[in-house]
């Protein structure tokens, strides 16, 4: 071997994967500062978990996954073998001896076999299977060949060596009493000339150093770049859904003491990004699981977290000299993001619980939205009604406020208006904008209700006295909108002592378990299908099993938000006798109905419309009742099966109106009768 020819070679390649590397790295360390420290032994738990032991990629998906691990693995544990490739390169008779060496020798052909097979499946899966997330990639089949041809020439520099060198040196020779695969390849080489074998020595130990190094350099220049950045993103990750909003600093923006910085509000441009957010665009496997349940990506529209990480990736780079020196550069949206493809999003957040390494991609495009709405004035048309509604009525239906506790008529509704009023109670029944106003959400709310008196349970609402959460406006990016409206609430809430919310609306549960405790709201917040389901197990209601074959839709803002899949489930279980018929896309994996961060008050002009599509995949399955726990998917679900023609076939049930009509009751006649 040459000692100066390894020690040039190391000296080039990775001089070269520095400068490239500095290039993105100080990209991202010129963007804004965040502080992520808190929690570090957690933050190092996910490192281990899903980071080493490729946890998150697994379960989202076996087949590719293990594929994924196995290569991952096999290069951190073959590490190991190129330092010892290194040492060879400055003397050829360097060998790892005794039993060490000899289970290394072991370990590493088996570990190699299972890399060779994982790329088998990884050309198989890309020429043939070609699923539709994965786009066609020159860079990811080059990947796979360099793997391949590394594995390739390593098990043909073994076969060489051993064959050369093994009968005048015991360490090799030793070693090659453990090494499978290089000792049967040594076996078959044993015949052919000597000058012969240390030509296929050297040949094949030079092509495989150079593969090596090659392929370091690559890293930096392309998408692969993840396999340098992603532990340390795993590190800096949120942790847990993004069911909050970022909060924008009122009071500072409107003094008139404010700044430059003071005055701005979201994402304008690249040089607003967080340095995470730009650490996450570099970092973007390109695997396309953020696309499998998109509802975005399957209807046609132009988004999927992919996408967007690529151009944002691609932009950073263009403007990498005037972003490390502090410069101007151009607004992100509609240059780099366009209209359609910010207010596309739905907010439901499965993007981010897909991706393997917990890439983040909702917070920034509510800053996104926070700036055109807030700033340039800029939003989809149709939310400069629904925006005008909540100010001058508190919801988006525009109806008069006071008539908010109508839908209560002839029920005989508490309504609670006292401090001591809600003292007496067990929950305060948070009946939100579509209870109150939607015809669908109205029946809803009454079945509930016959529910809450079936069980005893106290209760009380505020009627015309019920501010409104906000939700919608704050995830349409109308900051200033929203904590005008938190203000309202939690003023209210507070000053009647309220402890404990039941709700049926996922939006106002999200929103008031989780962006409301910045605000001052501290309360229990329990979704309806959560109490029913206690109601159930504690026999306060009981339910006589009726004959439905039921497919239960999971709720953006109840699941994957809030983590809450069970308890639907249960009691639907309780009613039919038989655990829901399932979505191919169920669960964490459930496709959004449509209606979220402020999609349901805008008309869908581009592809499917994606009520329609879910509605689809729910006939397919065959029910009688689509199920649901959301007043919003409630309506873009019936909606669905109408334009499909098969809203008389096919019910959609909100969870309380099956239980409501199942409920075995005390008192005949009126389903909404107190019971005794």
């Amino acid at each position: 071997m040459s000692p100066l020819g390894i020690t040039l070679l190391l000296l080039v390649s990775f001089a070269a994967f520095t400068v490239l590397a500095l290039r993105k790295l100080r990209v991202v360390a010129s963007l804004q500062p965040e502080v992520r420290r808190d929690h570090p032994a957690a933050r190092l738990k996910t490192v281990l978990v899903d980071g080493l032991l490729q946890k998150r990629m697994i379960r989202g998906e076996w087949r590719p996954g293990i594929m994924h691990t196995v290569i991952f693995l096999g290069f951190l544990s073959l590490l190991l073998r190129k330092l010892q490739l290194i040492a060879i390169g400055y003397d050829e008779a360097f060998a790892v001896t005794g039993l060490a060496g000899g289970l290394f020798a072991a370990f590493k052909d088996l570990v190699e076999v299972a890399v060779l097979l994982a790329v088998g499946y990884g050309f198989y899966r890309r020429l043939l299977l070609r699923p539709a997330r994965l786009e066609p990639n020159r860079e990811g089949l080059l990947v796979l060949s360099l793997i391949t041809l590394i594995m390739l020439t390593d098990f043909a520099f073994d076969g060489f060596r051993f064959a050369l060198l093994s009968g005048a040196d015991p360490a090799i020779a030793h070693e090659q009493a453990f090494a499978p695969v290089g000792g049967a390849l040594a076996a078959v080489f044993a015949g052919l000339p000597e000058a012969t074998l240390r030509t296929g020595y050297h040949l094949s130990y030079w092509l495989q150093m150079l593969t090596v190094l090659s392929f370091l350099v690559l890293l930096p220049a392309g998408e692969h770049f993840h396999i340098v950045t992603a532990l340390p993103t795993l590190f800096f990750r949120r942790g847990g859904p993004a069911n909050t909003v970022p909060a924008v600093d009122l009071a500072k923006l409107m003094s008139d003491e404010a700044g430059a910085d003071e005055m701005k509000v979201g994402v304008a441009s690249a040089a607003d990004l967080t340095w995470k957010e730009g650490l996450d665009a570099f970092t973007c496997t390109e695997c396309g699981r953020c696309k499998d349940a998109c509802p975005t990506f399957l209807t046609g529209k132009p988004l999927s977290m992919k996408w967007v990480n690529d151009s944002l990736k691609h932009h950073l780079l263009d403007q990498r000299a005037a972003l490390v020196a502090g410069g101007e550069v151009p607004p992100l949206v509609p240059q780099v993001i366009g209209e359609d493809t910010l207010w596309a999003c739905t907010t439901c957040g499965y993007c981010e619980a897909a991706c393997p390494i917990e890439l983040e991609h909702l917070p920034r495009f509510f800053r996104m939205r926070q700036h055109r709405v807030m700033m340039d004035g800029e939003f989809p048309h149709e939310l400069k009604a629904v925006f005008h509604a909540w100010e001058v009525q508190g919801n988006p239906w525009g109806l008069p406020a006071e008539t908010r506790g109508d839908w209560a008529r002839g029920l005989d509704v508490p309504v609670a208006k006292s401090a001591a009023d809600v003292a007496a109670l067990d929950y305060l029944y948070y009946v939100g904008s579509a209870g109150s106003f939607d015809p669908r959400g109205q029946k809803v709310a009454r079945a509930f209700v016959s529910i809450l008196r079936e069980a005893g349970v106290k209760f009380a609402i505020l009627g015309p006295g019920e501010p409104s959460t906000g939700e919608c406006v704050r995830r349409a990016g109308n900051e200033m909108l929203f904590q005008e409206l938190a203000g309202k609430l939690v003023e209210t809430l507070n000053g009647l002592g309220v402890k404990r919310i039941v709700t049926c609306d996922p939006h106002a549960f999200n929103s008031l378990r989780n962006d409301y405790p910045a605000f001052g709201g501290h309360w229990e917040v329990v979704h309806h299908t959560q109490l029913i389901d206690q109601l159930l197990h504690e026999g306060r209601i009981r339910v006589a099993p009726r004959p439905e074959r039921v497919i239960l839709h999971d709720p953006c803002y109840l699941g994957r938000h809030n983590g809450e899949f069970g308890a639907p489930r249960r009691a639907i279980e309780a009613v039919t006798s038989q655990a829901p018929v399932e979505f191919p896309l169920n669960r964490e994996k459930a496709m959004c109905c449509g209606a979220g961060g402020g999609r349901m008050w805008m008309e869908e002009t581009i592809g499917t419309r994606i009520n329609v599509l879910r509605a689809g995949q729910a006939v397919a399955m065959s029910p009688t009742v689509i199920a649901t726990a959301c007043p919003y998917c409630a309506v873009m679900l019936g909606d669905g099966l109408k334009a499909l023609g098969q809203d008389e076939a096919v019910r959609t049930l909100d969870v309380a109106e099956l239980v409501a009509a199942a409920l075995v009751r005390e008192n005949a006649g009126d389903p909404l009768t107190p019971a005794r």
